[in-house]
């Protein structure tokens, strides 16, 4: 938190502030560099070169290959993180999005708008271990397709708040809709719509603030497999969802950048060799039939944060 993402180095000002000495930081090095090497303790049987250092998200956008601006990706998880690939040109958002540093390749930085969904997979979690109403996550899938809708059912997920674009930290959490008629599986498949909801409020957040068009939302991470739910993003985000069938990509980023320090690959450019084999979504859903689901949600959070 005490680097400069516009000049590429430690921030003398921040520094100052929190009485933290320049000289005990440590040199910055781009992704592809090499840090030094290792043999594990032993584990190995010579050293191998520590090569191709990233962040998670940062990775899994690297992996995705979204090298050129208007890219994006969705990582889903316990909460999901959205990037999009912005440019060189540093932007700041006015409506909370966070302006990342996505990398930096011969001095060349790349940034990405990015915008989290603190509860997603975590939402389902949620309902096995404070209400159990399920006893697996496994099970989501099957109880969220016994019904043909939510039943008029939106769950919004703020048990700590809601990000951008509503920047609502004491929103709390709620079930609305409710009726006698609503069974467990209207609930379970409210908590998974909900993830979808996010990402379209999300997307067009980054769409309006960036200038861009996306047309095809990358994707990973563990609740990728649940096909409902890849299926209703597609849906209600009206995006083509390219689903990697290697569920942790942040790994394989890393490794890409490796390669690239180590010359295995001589260009981001030859990278795209690479490929990761994956499913692909699109819309069936009518678009007025996805934006009236949408608009639920939008009045279901206008409540919660008036």
């Amino acid at each position: 938190m005490l680097f400069n993402v516009v000049n590429l180095q430690w921030d003398e000002e921040l520094c100052e502030t929190f009485g933290v000495p320049l000289a005990s930081l440590p040199e910055v090095r781009e992704s592809v560099c090499t840090f030094g090497e290792t043999d594990i303790e032993g584990i190995l049987s010579h050293p191998v070169p520590i090569c191709g250092v990233m962040g998670d998200s940062q990775a899994a956008l690297f992996a995705q290959q979204c090298y050129q601006p208007g890219t994006g990706k969705a990582t889903f998880g316990t909460g999901t993180s959205v990037l999009v690939n912005i440019g060189s040109e540093f932007r700041l958002s006015k409506s909370g999005a966070l302006t990342a540093l996505a990398w930096v390749l011969d001095k060349e930085p790349t940034y990405a708008f990015e915008g989290l969904i603190n509860y997603s997979a975590a939402t389902i979690e949620w309902l096995r271990n404070q209400l159990s109403l399920i006893n697996s996550a496994a099970e989501v899938e099957a109880l969220a397709t016994e019904v043909s809708d939510n039943g008029g059912v939106y769950f919004v997920p703020a048990f700590t708040g809601l990000n951008a674009p509503y920047n609502a930290p004491l929103a709390r959490a709620a079930i609305l809709g409710m009726t006698p008629a609503t069974r467990r599986s209207h609930i379970v498949r409210a908590a998974l719509e909900a993830i979808a909801y996010q990402i379209r409020d999300i997307v067009e957040m980054m769409e309006s603030e960036g200038n861009l068009k996306l047309s095809v939302l990358n994707c990973d991470g563990g609740p990728t497999k649940n096909r409902f739910l890849m299926q209703f993003v597609a849906d209600i985000v009206g995006l083509e969802l390219l689903v990697s069938e290697l569920a942790e990509a942040s790994a394989l980023g890393a490794a890409m950048n490796g390669m690239l320090g180590l010359g295995i690959y001589p260009d981001i450019k030859s990278l795209e060799a690479i490929k990761v084999p994956g499913t692909i979504y699109q819309r069936k859903m009518d678009s007025e039939a996805a934006d009236r689901l949408y608009a639920g949600w939008l009045d279901a959070v206008t409540r919660l944060i008036k």
